[in-house]
């Protein structure tokens, strides 16, 4: 590795940091457009992670280093990560990107990528993650050696449409807690999956969770969420650090769990899941979703899936400190059990499922 002898110096007339940096009779120029020292470190760290690497893939163009990068995602993550950065790429950055040189990728290049995405109207939210897998596919790039821009101060449009949260309104949830049934085939039958959607609202569970669900997670009235199960059947560790958590059952919940076990004690299911698939097996959060989307039309329900842990945060908000929502819903730091935190599980956790049930039984009521 050559080692570099000069700084980066500030290029007052083109407003941008420059560097020049020689390697085995090869010259190179490295620039950054942060006027603040920050722009001085990116340009040299640029120079030396040009010097290290070398320059065997300078030329490279996006859409062969977008295959590579795929490649590596598929290998190393999840396929529903997997799917999400394909599906991204192929309808948003690779039409404007694919023949051109990764080196020779703008900022503005990048930003038109996502403005394309508005201008489609999609929502902020999927607007953020094509920008999320613009900078995985940087890190990427980096880590190749490949001369590319970080992709810095990207923006989303502020007036990308924000996807409404519909939630359960009080009728919606009486209806869930009364009506057991489905109509299938002209013909009124229980639907399997109503103890797990009542147990959704009632503990703020993400879908993949309560997929994951074993009887192991169950010590008597405490409740260890550490795993998820995503829309491909494949077990993960959730959504985010916060998503392994535990939490004391309000009696509420705890009353759906002996409900769901009797059904399936009646049904003769034997089970190591809490809420398996009708033939016993793990529960795919996908069939969950569709006999959720029958039985909510037949009774007049607007509310998403998802929507029902939006429905559990939006009732108790008002009777619940926020920190016991996040000890709940998995937006605080993750829990352990009977270590660190203990000290919540005695207290603090036991008064938020004391807080649950009197919440919901005004509603129930």
């Amino acid at each position: 590795m050559s080692t570099r002898k000069n700084d980066a110096q500030w290029m007052e007339k083109q407003q941008r940091w420059q560097i020049k940096v020689q390697k085995d009779g090869q010259r190179r120029t490295f620039y950054s457009s942060n006027p603040s020292r920050r722009g001085k470190v990116e340009a040299e760290r640029k120079a030396d992670h040009w010097l290290e690497v070398g320059s065997c893939d300078e030329n490279i163009r996006f859409g062969s280093l977008w295959s590579d990068f795929l490649a590596e995602v598929q290998l190393t993550t999840s396929l529903s990560n997997y799917k999400s950065h394909e599906l991204y790429g192929r309808k948003w950055l690779l039409p404007r990107l694919t023949k051109k040189r990764v080196a020779a990728i703008t900022l503005q290049d990048w930003q038109n990528c996502l403005l394309d995405a508005y201008v489609s109207g999609l929502a902020k939210k999927t607007i953020k993650n094509i920008r999320g897998s613009i900078t995985a596919f940087y890190r990427y790039a980096f880590k190749r050696g490949v001369p590319i821009v970080r992709p810095e101060f990207l923006d989303i449009p502020k007036d990308a449409p924000v996807k409404p949260k519909k939630i359960l309104q009080p009728q919606d949830i009486k209806t869930l807690f009364s009506c057991d049934t489905v109509r299938v085939h002209n013909q009124e039958v229980e639907a399997f999956y109503i103890h797990a959607w009542r147990f959704l609202t009632v503990t703020a569970l993400r879908r993949g969770e309560l997929c994951g669900l074993c009887s192991s997670d169950l010590d008597n009235n405490i409740l260890c969420v550490s795993r998820s199960i995503n829309r491909f059947g494949e077990v993960t560790g959730g959504k985010n650090q916060n998503a392994e958590r535990s939490f004391v059952l309000s009696q509420i919940a705890l009353r759906i769990l002996d409900d769901q076990s009797a059904m399936l004690k009646r049904l003769h299911i034997i089970s190591p899941y809490l809420f398996p698939a009708e033939d016993g097996t793990r529960l795919n959060p996908n069939t969950l979703y569709d006999r959720w989307d029958t039985y909510r039309k037949q009774y007049g329900i607007e509310t998403t899936l998802h929507g029902l842990r939006h429905t559990f945060i939006s009732v108790v908000k008002s009777d619940m400190p926020g920190e016991l929502v996040k000890l709940i819903a998995g937006h605080s730091t993750s829990m352990d059990t009977f270590g660190i935190y203990g000290h919540e599980l005695d207290g603090d956790a036991a008064r938020a499922a004391g807080m649950v049930d009197d919440v919901f039984r005004r509603l129930i009521k």
